[in-house]
């Protein structure tokens, strides 16, 4: 579980790993290593999936649509998120 004050750097780190991907976005086990990666060891793949869904809502990410594997969810960032890292320098 990623405790509440740690919320607001797991978002951001969740928002640049995609930044980094661009266009061919990630699957969540690529996000799980990034986020992992960036020093974020407690969470489970149920609330890396409702931030994503947090993020879908506001729009700053999107599913890349894929004609095949479809189980195997790609995410990717969309211009109002890259705009809101850029806005906050990050």
């Amino acid at each position: 579980m990623v405790p509440q004050n740690q919320l607001e750097l797991f978002r951001d780190a969740l928002l640049r790993a995609l930044k980094a991907a661009r266009a061919t976005g990630f699957s969540l086990s690529n996000l799980e290593i990034a986020l992992r990666a960036s020093g974020f060891r407690h969470f489970a793949p149920a609330e890396l999936e409702a931030e994503l869904q947090y993020f879908a809502d506001k729009g700053f990410v999107a599913e890349n649509p894929k004609s095949h594997s479809l189980a195997n969810r790609i995410w990717r960032i969309t211009a109002a998120g890259v705009d809101d890292l850029e806005k906050r320098g990050l």
